[in-house]
Order: C-alpha cells, then sequence, then structure tokens
C-alpha cells in the first residue's frame, strides 16, 4: 500500500529523526562520551563532526529500515481499521525511541558515573608505574642473575641462562609491584 505523499514526507522525517537516537544509543564514541568534561573548545569540535553522522551511511540505512518497518506498521494499522493519519500517528507513538529499561537506565548511569570521574592522570600514573617497576626489575634481576652466574667469565659458557631467568623473575616482580600500585591508586579513587 501506498501512503500520501504527506504522510510519507512525515514518516521520513520521523524515521530521520528516530534512527538517529538509535545510532547514537549504539555508537556512541570516546569523544562524545567524555564531552561533558571536556571544555568548550571539544564541544564546538564535536559539533562539527555531528554534521558528518546525519550524513554516513549507516545512518541513511538506518533511516530506510525505519521507513520500511514504519511502512509495514501503519499498513496493518490500517488494515485493522485505522485511518491513515492515525495510523501515522500511532506508529510515531509506538516505535519513538524509548531507553527505560532499568538496565539500560543503570547502565547509562554507570557510564555517566565513570566517564565524570575519569581522570586520565591517573592512567598515566599507573602506566608509569608499570613501566618503572618493570624496568628496575627487569635490571635488578638481570644484575642478580649475572653476578650469580659468576661474571663476565663465566657469561658466555652458560651463565647468560642465569641472566636471561634474573630478567624473567625481575619482570615478573616489576610487573606485580605495578598491580600493586594499581590497587594503592584504585582505592585512594574510591574514597
Amino acid at each position: 500500500m501506498s501512503f500520501s505523499r504527506e504522510v510519507q514526507e512525515k514518516m521520513n522525517q520521523f524515521a530521520q529523526e528516530q534512527s538517529q537516537h538509535y545510532l547514537d544509543e549504539a555508537e556512541m564514541t570516546y569523544m562524545e562520551k567524555l564531552r561533558r568534561k571536556t571544555g568548550q573548545a571539544k564541544n564546538k569540535l564535536l559539533k562539527k563532526l555531528a554534521k558528518f553522522k546525519n550524513r554516513s551511511e549507516t545512518s541513511l540505512e538506518a533511516q530506510n529500515d525505519m521507513i520500511i518497518y514504519m511502512s509495514d506498521y501503519m499498513n496493518d494499522l490500517i488494515a485493522g481499521g485505522l485511518s491513515e493519519r492515525e495510523a501515522l500517528e500511532r506508529a510515531k507513538a509506538d516505535l519513538a525511541f524509548r531507553s527505560e529499561t532499568a538496565r539500560s537506565s543503570d547502565l547509562q548511569e554507570r557510564f555517566e558515573r565513570y566517564f565524570e570521574n575519569r581522570d586520565p592522570a591517573d592512567y598515566e600514573a599507573i602506566g608509569l608505574f608499570y613501566a618503572g617497576f618493570l624496568f628496575l626489575g627487569s635490571a635488578i634481576g638481570a644484575l642478580v642473575g649475572f653476578l650469580g652466574s659468576g661474571g663476565r667469565g663465566n657469561f658466555l659458557a652458560g651463565g647468560w641462562i642465569d641472566t636471561l631467568t634474573g630478567v624473567v623473575v625481575g619482570a615478573v616482580i616489576g610487573i606485580g609491584m605495578g598491580l600493586i600500585s594499581n590497587a594503592i591508586i584504585t582505592l585512594k579513587k574510591k574514597k
């Protein structure tokens, strides 16, 4: 069944608006999630980038899918006795984007809290602790292994394996120390 031009245009407009809500929810980018914490310069950049989002191939596909689904739904409603306009209004009401489930609301709140409280400096500090402890542990392990195997004279005659073992053990200790520092920073952050 084909619809009047006016109704078809309203369906197209509705599909364009609603498909963007679904896409925003499903494809929220890292930058969009951090938008609340960024300054005005980043907000301006996001507004410029948002212009391209509506023109993307994925956005157009979602709009087309919405139009097809809405057409089928409206045809069913009209077959059930509703007028074309009543079917349009009912389809718009029934197909409007909603993210009101308890699970999605809870998840959205968690994401918001996470990105509001996220401090990149914490992650940089954790990374530096890992790297520092890894290098320090490897260096101390290599030195202990080298000296424990008899030093320079015995290195080529089998002492290299002791040095290598020392490096591996030192690296494992360094990673362990990095994990401890990560835990300390995370616990301080929760207070």
